[in-house]
């Protein structure tokens, strides 16, 4: 069975023009507060949630946000794009974008959710078709296809919730294989040539890039060079595409790596701030604190209550 094609609508004028709400998601554009950035490093869950749920993050994260459909529907807006996701539809949310969803008004949003840093091979199956704001979106058919991509996230939602290094494993390749299948749904679309355009590939090459060498000296004059862009072309690129400067990127990277290492490992502190690539393990200590509001002790000790109280979770309906 062929997939539908995810609905995106520019406009609520447009959304009304092709038969959508004539009133859009109220819940896209009011919020009480920004959504929390993610403080672990691979997490998934399954959610079930009525219309009035909502997340909202202005600034984007550092990480990676997947976000699959499997009933009722959800609204994602990115500056004044509005994509209706229904089931089979699963949306990726690269680092740097800003972005709102929440909840669909017809009987809710049934989702499952995952944030996580790509590892260097995945490159290739994280080139999903995008919309110029950033979004991207496949259609996943109805059929064996969709069945095993929903079994491999429950997968991924079962090791993730392990807590332990073999759960985390397990759950990267449950994560890798979630992926390739987006990515093999995907083809269809970018053989009829209508595939939609993204984010500045020279500057997804640089997130990836940094991604991959946080522990290294990342001058903007050395990716600009990657980019075959001169240094202040790039820093102006870099700003417009991510809402960041170079610098606040890396250190936001290098301190989400460092979360991972404190929750996944028991290496010291200031090994760990060396491995990612700060020189003094005081610094590192405060510029962490400031950004997860618990200091690396703290933030490892937490984790472990985290990964305990997961274990004991009941399995997601």
């Amino acid at each position: 069975m062929k997939a539908k094609a995810v609905v995106l609508y520019k406009t609520a004028a447009e959304r009304a023009a092709r038969g959508g709400r004539r009133v859009p998601n109220k819940y896209l554009y009011e919020y009480e507060q920004e959504t929390a950035p993610t403080s672990g490093v691979l997490m998934a869950d399954h959610f079930r949630q009525p219309y009035g749920f909502y997340g909202h993050r202005p600034r984007g994260t550092v990480d990676w946000l997947l976000i699959y459909t499997v009933a009722g529907s959800g609204d994602f807006r990115v500056d004044e794009a509005v994509l209706t996701a229904g089931p089979g539809d699963a949306v990726l949310l690269p680092p740097g974008v800003p972005h709102h969803y929440a909840a669909g008004e017809d009987g809710g949003w049934g989702l499952l959710w995952t944030h996580f840093l790509p590892l260097p091979e995945w490159r290739p199956y994280l080139r999903l078709p995008r919309t110029g704001e950033g979004l991207h979106a496949v259609a996943v058919a109805d059929g064996a296809g969709r069945a095993r991509l929903e079994d491999a996230f429950s997968r991924l939602i079962a090791d993730a919730r392990r807590g332990s290094r073999a759960g985390q494993a397990l759950a990267l390749l449950a994560l890798a294989e979630i992926l390739i299948l987006l990515h093999e749904s995907a083809e269809q679309e970018w053989r009829t040539g209508d595939a939609p355009i993204g984010q500045d590939e020279r500057i997804a090459e640089a997130l990836l890039y940094i991604a991959d060498h946080a522990h290294e000296s990342l001058a903007p004059a050395l990716l600009a060079r990657r980019a075959g862009l001169s240094e202040s072309r790039f820093r102006h690129l870099f700003k417009a595409e991510t809402g960041k400067s170079v610098a606040a990127w890396v250190t936001e990277t290098r301190l989400h790596q460092a979360a991972k290492l404190l929750e996944l490992t028991s290496r010291p502190v200031g090994e760990i701030a060396a491995y990612v690539g700060f020189d003094s393990a005081y610094y590192f200590t405060r510029r962490f604190t400031a950004a997860f509001g618990a200091s690396p002790t703290a933030f490892r000790r937490l984790a472990a209550v985290r990964r305990d109280a997961a274990a004991r979770a009941p399995d997601p309906d």
